[in-house]
């Protein structure tokens, strides 16, 4: 009873075997129909010039970024500038209690006075031959035998003084870092504000050595802030310092900007240098999946995915490579591609 048992289950397990061959011959058509066509997006394939992309942080500087400091000790009497303005070369900032250095200036230039006058008189005598040597000496010696000389150094001593109580910008731009408040008690040679060029900004960076040899001055540059909604600023790499830092093993990158909007210095951002290579076919990096330990890009031909494999080459977290394996123009799927199987039907959205 045991074995005929046996026996029937084994010929059930062969007539089953048989009847789903059948199917599998008679029904594959029919069966691929009912299967719901997969919704899938596209790209066309596209020789271009590959390009390679090397990120780094960075820090906006201005070119002319300068620190203005008070030439003398005093009280500030008036601020004439606040944070955000705009200022030209030379001028006033602030302006320093200056009564004592007015009235030195004065005192200078009647003492200036008295010994033009004194001089004058001692050279009435003299013939005015201005091309005699001993003449000319004659007359320095009557500059400073009378005094004249000395005067005319003080008096200049004395209009320095009282022009340095006025703080005046050193270059034309922006105001920044201006804390100080009128009344405020200033030292010689402290910091006042600072004075940034906006129309001429950068960006220092450091990259990896191994990045840093595929850079070169000109290079590509795209620069964005920390924001999610900022665009995308474009510059050229204007510097590349020879020298690797011992301690970081990074390389430091200066890029210039070709516009400046939203940007301050200090601003934290993001680079993206580019470097362009060989012109071969670039795909969606998400066109690629891998199958078997082989890279696969599927394309969409008349209704149905396609399985080709391919050969990759560099990729920059966007963008892929593909040496081998695609042509020109095919339509690369990129979206609902990781469980597609040859001949799978899909829709193009």
């Amino acid at each position: 009873m045991k074995g005929l048992a046996i026996k029937k289950v084994l010929i059930l397990l062969i007539c089953w075997s048989c009847t789903s061959k059948s199917v599998k011959e008679e029904d594959v058509q029919r069966l691929r129909g009912e299967i719901p066509a997969t919704e899938v997006a596209t790209v066309l394939a596209k020789s271009s010039r590959f390009e390679y992309l090397v990120h780094a942080a960075g820090k906006v500087q201005s070119l002319v970024d300068v620190q203005i400091q008070s030439k003398v000790a005093g009280l500030i009497s008036i601020i004439r500038t606040a944070n955000g303005s705009f200022v030209t070369k030379g001028a006033v900032l602030a302006e320093l209690n200056n009564e004592r250095q007015k009235l030195t200036l004065e005192k200078a230039r009647v003492q200036l006075q008295e010994k033009e006058v004194s001089y004058n008189d001692l050279i009435i005598g003299y013939p005015n031959n201005a091309d005699s040597i001993k003449f000319k000496k004659a007359i320095e010696n009557i500059r400073v035998t009378s005094g004249l000389a000395a005067v005319e150094i003080s008096y200049k001593e004395a209009r320095m003084e009282f022009e340095n109580t006025y703080i005046k910008a050193t270059v034309s731009g922006i105001v920044s870092d201006l804390d100080v408040k009128q009344g405020s008690t200033m030292a010689a040679g402290q910091f006042f504000c600072s004075v940034h060029d906006s129309n001429n900004l950068m960006v220092i960076s450091h990259v990896l050595e191994v990045d840093a040899l595929k850079l070169h001055i000109g290079s590509s540059v795209g620069v964005k802030t920390l924001s999610e909604t900022a665009e995308i600023i474009k510059g050229t790499v204007g510097e590349i310092n020879p020298r690797v830092d011992e301690r970081s093993n990074l390389v430091k990158v200066v890029a210039k900007l070709q516009k400046n909007k939203d940007l301050l210095p200090g601003m934290s951002v993001q680079l993206t240098f580019i470097i362009p290579y060989n012109k071969n076919i670039i795909v969606p990096k998400e066109a690629v999946v891998i199958r078997s330990g082989k890279y696969v890009v599927f394309t969409a031909e008349n209704g149905l995915a396609k399985w080709n494999y391919v050969t990759v080459g560099r990729e920059n977290g966007e963008e892929i490579e593909i040496l081998e394996g695609l042509k020109e123009n095919q339509s690369v799927i990129i979206t609902n591609n990781l469980q597609l199987a040859h001949d799978a039907p899909v829709k193009v959205l």
